[in-house]
Parts: structure tokens; sequence; C-alpha cells
């Protein structure tokens, strides 16, 4: 999915991990007069998003400059850029990986939704 989105011209970048897990979700999505968050434990992926898995979330809705979205925000900002002198993520091209033969796999586990990720 990563090199979808990269070949699509939309910026990627990786969680900077030492063996640990990055597992964040958040969603914020960010208009002139409004803003929704989304936080929990579902992955993006069909299996999740087609209630074949049993997860919870929350939607929150406000205006775009109330402290629960800025600090949203700041924290995905704090992250994809590196601030602080703290590494939290890294270029796409450290981790890309085009093989023709997980491309593919990925395909079939979203399709069939046997996904795990």
């Amino acid at each position: 999915m990563g090199s979808e989105l990269h070949n699509a011209g939309i910026p990627v970048r990786w969680c900077n991990t030492q063996g640990e897990q990055c597992h964040t979700k958040m969603l914020l999505r960010r208009s002139a007069n409004s803003a929704a968050l989304i936080l929990g434990s579902a992955n993006y992926t069909r299996r999740n998003l087609d209630n074949l898995n049993l997860e919870s979330s929350v939607r929150l809705i406000a205006a775009p400059d109330h402290a629960i979205m800025q600090q949203a925000s700041d924290t995905f900002e704090r992250r994809w850029e590196n601030r602080y002198d703290e590494k939290h993520s890294t270029d796409y091209a450290v981790y890309a990986d085009d093989s023709v033969w997980k491309y593919w796999l990925y395909r079939g586990m979203e399709f069939t939704g046997w996904s795990s990720f």
C-alpha cells in the first residue's frame, strides 16, 4: 500500500522503529469550518472497516481551532517532522518495497479479508 500511495504522489513516511511496533491509529480531517478526529483500535483495512473484526473507535467533531484538534495536529506534525530532536519517522525510501510478490500478497489478503495488518 505504501508504494501505491507514493506512486500516486502522496507523501509517505514510515515509523522509525528499533524492533518495537508502531501502531498509532489517528485520522484527522480538517476543513475551514470543522475538523473530525477518529481514534481507536481499527486498522484501516477491509477486514477492520467492514466489521470482520470487532474494533473500537471514537469520532470527535469540533472546530478546527479546538484544543483537542490542535493537540492532534501537533502530535502528527511532531512525529512526521521529527521535531524536538526526536526521530519518530523516516523517509519512504528507507523501507520502500516494490516487490511484485508482496504487492499481490497484500492485494489478495485485502480482497479476501484475511489480512492481519
